[in-house]
């Protein structure tokens, strides 16, 4: 059957509501949109314009995989965040809003530096890095690492699109197996921190597509924390800093590791549900 814009779209946000997608009308549009390489706009224009055949069949069978939860940045490949558009692919962790306190606190404490080292341990899609060189031109290098691929490729594709890879090195590396011998003014990093048990009650979306390595971390969470927070004593700068996002209700033993380990000046930054979700210090030695 025919179907013109307006009817195609229709058609899926009613899948998408009878599915119980919260936000239906918004992604069958951002799908649509996706697909046709249309702004809204456009779409509302050429409503009345009859699909493809082929495009109609592609249209559903994205409607259909975000109908059984798999998450709408992996069908679309974009992921907003920190007001801009990355490229997300399969088997790399999507950038959450909680992320963005990290970057804003960042910025915040680095505003007046100059000429600023920084290393984004676990980078995935690059989201950190790439907003701090974006938003301040002072961060003059970064370092991304991380131990997949496929997160160290997405995270080349978004440098490339913002111009970007000419200040960056990309580094496969299992922590810091494979960083050159040098120090940094900051080392930033959301790890790995989900415990085991907390990851049998995480949503479906997030189990069955999210990789799994990315999100959950051994000895109650703290794992990946304790260990970047060691070895990164090796690649900080005299009053350097280090940057963590955390989970829910694991600041305060995040404070303790970094603590014992010789790190002074600790603070945590809430999210904007109020829970601590960042944790900071100042290495000294």
């Amino acid at each position: 059957m025919v179907s013109t814009i307006s009817n195609a779209l229709q058609e899926g946000e009613q899948i998408l509501k009878n599915a119980g997608i919260k936000n239906y009308k918004i992604e069958a549009r951002e799908i649509l949109e996706n697909l046709l390489k249309m702004s809204f706009e456009e779409i509302f224009v050429q409503r009345d314009m009859f699909l493809k055949k082929q495009t109609k069949e592609l249209f559903f069978k994205r409607i259909y995989k975000r109908k059984i939860g798999e998450p709408i940045q992996y069908i679309t490949k974009i992921s907003h965040f920190y007001s801009r558009v990355l490229h997300i692919s399969k088997g790399v962790l999507i950038p959450r809003p909680e992320t963005e306190i990290l970057v804003e606190k960042v910025l915040e404490v680095f505003a007046k530096k100059k000429n600023i080292s920084c290393l984004d341990m676990c980078s995935g899609s690059g989201c950190i890095g790439i907003s701090l060189m974006l938003e301040n031109s002072n961060f003059k290098q970064v370092v991304f690492v991380d131990k997949s691929k496929k997160a160290i490729d997405c995270c080349r594709k978004n440098l490339q699109t913002y111009n970007l890879l000419s200040k960056s090195n990309l580094i496969l590396s299992t922590f810091f197996t494979k960083i050159p011998d040098r120090k940094f003014d900051l080392i930033c990093c959301n790890p790995p921190y989900v415990s085991k048990n907390q990851y049998l009650s995480l949503e479906n979306t997030v189990k069955l597509y999210e990789p799994k390595n990315a999100l959950v971390s051994d000895k109650g969470g703290y794992s990946h924390i304790k260990k970047i927070a060691k070895e990164s004593t090796n690649y900080l700068k005299k009053d350097a800093k280090i940057f963590f996002e955390v989970g829910i209700g694991q600041a305060k033993q995040a404070k303790e590791i970094l603590f014992n380990l010789g790190y002074s000046d600790l603070v945590t930054y809430n999210d904007l549900n109020n829970v601590e979700r960042i944790v900071a210090g100042k290495w000294k030695n």
